[in-house]
């Protein structure tokens, strides 16, 4: 057996110790007792626990957060300042939290650990003259909180996902209206056309990524001039084969795509083309095909989906349009069934732990 394959397996045993069975948790964000948003752990068979902020009326808000592979350190990100950011680390094995790192006169967010659990990849926005920056993507240590430019300096990307094994590093690339894979180990990169800007979707055995694309529909027209979509696309990162459809045609979009731990199905969002109200939840094959709606409320917004460890469950956050006055609020879905239980009502970002 290979070293990388027994890496992925035992990036796969993580996390599925982070994620479904009886030790399962969700962190999300929520207001706090003070109204500003704070983090909370709540396991799936018993109450929420306030993380940041306890016992603080004026604790900060937290704009993001990231949940460590191993389950045991949160890094999260609070205001600082007029318009600066600071990073913190919490660790949840109750040696207590630091400041990684302060972000004068910048935005610090989009948190992402490397599959280690050593580094992080973070965003960082200049603040300037209040006009924002570009975003640049920066390597972050999880424990010394040393940084150090991803990319060129003047490179400006965001967006940034691992594969499995740590191999390779996808990031959406708005000079080049695509996203581009990026090997560390020997600096070879591949660009993938993508003019939606969102993150990419490595498969769990690293053999493929998932990106959404702007597609023109030949032959339609709507009121604007030509009608187009937004569907997804496979491509393998061996060899040289052409991306691969995966949506089925039609006038949608679709986005968020989230493969099963198996690597068998890909959960996604669909609404209507040009439009973001009303994103429902829908299902379908890895390589394409049995595509079916797991909601149909049009009047709901769905978050993207996360799937537990076991398979069976997503987590997602979901707002009901129709309400002035409404919240966001996580939920989880049985996916055999179609089961919706709400888990957190206020609650969004979620994510699987333990």
């Amino acid at each position: 057996m290979s070293i990388r394959v027994i890496g992925v397996l035992f990036l796969l045993l993580l996390l599925f110790d982070c994620g479904g069975g009886d030790s399962a948790a969700v962190y999300y964000l929520r207001p706090g007792p003070n109204g500003a948003a704070q983090l909370y752990r709540q396991p799936l068979d018993g109450p929420a626990e306030q993380l940041t902020g306890v016992n603080d009326p004026a604790a900060p808000e937290v704009f993001d957060f990231a949940l460590s592979p191993n389950g045991r350190t949160v890094v999260y990100s609070t205001p600082a300042g007029a318009a600066g950011t600071t990073l913190r680390r919490l660790s949840l094995t109750g040696s207590g939290e630091m400041t990684l790192l302060d972000c004068p006169a910048a935005e610090c967010g989009g948190l992402v650990w490397s599959p280690d659990g050593e580094r992080l990849i973070y965003e960082r926005r200049p603040q300037a003259d209040t006009r924002p920056g570009s975003v640049r993507l920066n390597w972050l240590d999880a424990t010394s909180g040393d940084t150090a430019p991803l990319l060129d300096a003047d490179t400006p990307a965001s967006g940034a996902r691992f594969s499995l094994d740590g191999e390779w590093i996808s990031y959406v690339s708005p000079a080049d209206e695509g996203v581009v894979l990026y090997r560390p180990g020997d600096g070879a990169q591949r660009l993938l056309a993508s003019r939606v800007g969102s993150p990419a979707a490595f498969s769990p055995d690293g053999a493929a990524v998932v990106v959404g694309d702007v597609t023109v529909l030949e032959g339609q027209t709507g009121p604007e001039g030509e009608t187009s979509a937004v569907y997804l696309y496979r491509t393998l990162l061996a060899g040289d084969a052409p991306r691969e459809r995966l949506s089925p045609a039609g006038v949608q979009a679709d986005s968020a795509p989230a493969f099963s731990p198996d690597g068998q199905w890909i959960a996604f969002g669909r609404g209507p083309s040009g439009a973001a109200a009303g994103r429902q939840l829908w299902l379908m094959r890895a390589g394409g095909g049995e595509a079916r709606a797991l909601t149909n409320d049009p009047d709901v917004f769905y978050g993207p989906p996360s799937w537990s460890a076991d398979g069976r469950t997503l987590l997602y956050q979901r707002f009901d349009l129709s309400d002035p006055a409404g919240r966001p609020a996580v939920w989880l879905m049985d996916v055999a069934t179609g089961e919706q239980t709400l888990l957190a009502e206020g609650g969004y970002l979620p994510v699987w732990g333990q």
